[in-house]
């Protein structure tokens, strides 16, 4: 008698399940940057500044093309600590 493991039972996994959490085709934290810097410059500016926050846009779709976690890993080194102290 065989052993029963846990790769005998399957079960479908739906396709939204695996796709990744994307706003607008981008990370949620980028588009969210992207969005708050854009709403700033426009307060404090001039209604102008809707161009920077659509090159900026732009240019995040193009580095997320292949790999759409890619900013999101990117902030996410960023903000580690340079210094991990052990208390």
């Amino acid at each position: 008698m065989e052993e029963v493991s846990v790769y005998d039972y399957s079960t479908p996994v739906h396709r939204v399940l695996l796709e990744p959490n994307l706003m607008a085709g981008i990370g949620i934290v980028p588009a969210m940057l992207i969005s708050i810097i854009t709403i700033v410059l426009m307060n404090i500016i001039s209604v102008w500044c809707a161009i920077v926050g659509i090159l900026l846009f732009v240019a995040a779709k193009m580095i997320c093309k292949n790999d759409p976690y890619a900013l999101t890993i990117i902030f996410d080194r960023l903000m580690a600590p340079d210094l991990w102290r052990a208390d």
